[in-house]
């Protein structure tokens, strides 16, 4: 009786990162849309159009998780965001013209994500210790690089072979309908609550205006700034690589590699160095490889240097955001801080794409390079700000020798 205990956590386990992978799985494939909405006629800008109606979705959704969660329990809630994005792609699967119907998809499709990744990890947490949850959320987040990452370089595959665009779809479709399935079977066995809240005077305006007012807004902002430059690089990369001539796998293969590698070899030594001057070195580093994707032209080498650079630089400079956005919130707000990280990040990766599709039809991939540049810089400034404003006031956090070992 005693092993079954232990083997049962761990299928559980198994079947929450089973789903996670097919949920990454589908989002990946979404990354051709450029060139299926391309293929119909259309341009980046309606791209752009199409996930900012996915802002919508998403940020309704991640904003009542907690009120869903109680009212149709944990595993309902997940199943019925992964439900939802198996929805979207239906649409896009099976309405083969430009249509007012694929922004209700866009809309579908953030409202599924949202809901899906802001869950699973409440999921997992109720499957491990405290001891252990920081080894098994970097494996959840390795599952999520993989679906992410690799799904792209299938798609490009298929579609060289002769797979229709609105196939992959289809595609997109199962992996999410599989996840919903996976998530419910693994979620009906578990008896987790939504999190509970403290109360404040004042509501979540006040809890809010407390967060911004703390140094947690610091981390709020530039975890906004990375992700307007990820989700553009991601998006926007299948019709990057064809307007150069590339292969658009190169970008998504090293991309990959660089965040699972960084993960799992280097963020030990990382997380040993002091928070904010290893944030300034890693986004200095960002601002390098859009430096380098600015110049890349034809040059396949420079291509995948760059795609490596950025994913080494952001795939480490997210968890190191994250962790500080929560330290520096009062304890009483931590809960709150985090949903209100996700909230910010989701509203760069949904909101910001319809600007870089404008900027796309209007000056150009080069023009979006600058952009994203700028927006790197934004958030290599504030990270510097903050590091030298807290040095002023002795609030730098220096690693201790047993820290260091």
């Amino acid at each position: 009786m005693t092993s079954s205990a232990p083997m049962s956590q761990s299928f559980l386990r198994a079947l929450v990162y089973l789903a996670c992978l097919c949920i990454a799985s589908a989002y990946g494939l979404f990354f051709t849309l450029p060139l299926y909405i391309k293929a119909l006629g259309g341009n980046e800008a309606v791209v752009g159009n199409i996930l900012f109606a996915g802002a919508f979705g998403t940020l309704l959704c991640v904003a009542l998780a907690n009120q869903m969660m109680k009212l149709w329990r944990l595993h309902a809630s997940i199943t019925i965001g992964a439900s939802c994005y198996a929805a979207g792609a239906a649409l896009f699967a099976f309405v083969h013209a430009i249509s007012p119907l694929y922004y209700v998809a866009g809309f579908l499709l953030g409202a599924g994500w949202g809901l899906t990744f802001t869950i699973a990890p409440i999921m997992l947490s109720g499957l491990v210790t405290d001891a252990n949850r920081g080894v098994f959320f970097s494996i959840l987040s390795a599952f999520y690089a993989i679906g992410m990452g690799l799904t792209p370089v299938l798609a490009q595959q298929l579609l060289k072979i002769g797979v229709a665009h609105w196939q992959l779809f289809i595609g997109a479709m199962l992996f999410a309908a599989a996840s919903a399935l996976l998530f419910y079977t693994a979620g009906r066995r578990l008896h987790i609550n939504a999190p509970t809240r403290e109360s404040l005077p004042g509501g979540e305006k006040a809890a809010f205006r407390m967060i911004m007012l703390s140094p947690a807004r610091y981390p709020l902002v530039m975890v906004f700034l990375g992700a307007c430059v990820f989700s553009s690089m991601m998006n926007f990369q299948t019709t990057f690589a064809a307007s150069k001539g590339l292969n658009f796998s190169i970008f998504f293969i090293c991309y990959t590699a660089a965040v699972i590698g960084a993960r799992f070899l280097v963020s030990g030594f990382v997380n040993r160095r002091e928070p904010m001057k290893t944030t300034i070195a890693l986004l200095a580093l960002m601002c390098l490889s859009l430096a380098m994707f600015s110049m890349v032209s034809n040059n396949e080498i420079l291509y995948g240097a760059s795609s490596l650079l950025l994913g080494l630089s952001y795939g480490l400079v997210y968890p190191l955001i994250q962790a500080q956005a929560v330290n520096a919130s009062d304890e009483h707000l931590r809960s709150r801080t985090l949903v209100y990280f996700s909230l910010f990040y989701f509203l760069g990766v949904f909101a910001f794409p319809k600007l870089g599709g404008f900027i796309i039809v209007s000056g150009g991939y080069q023009a979006l390079l600058f952009a994203l540049l700028v927006m790197a810089g934004l958030e290599f400034a504030v990270a510097t700000w903050r590091y030298l404003t807290s040095a002023e006031l002795g609030l730098v956090h220096k690693p201790t020798p047993t820290e260091r070992t």
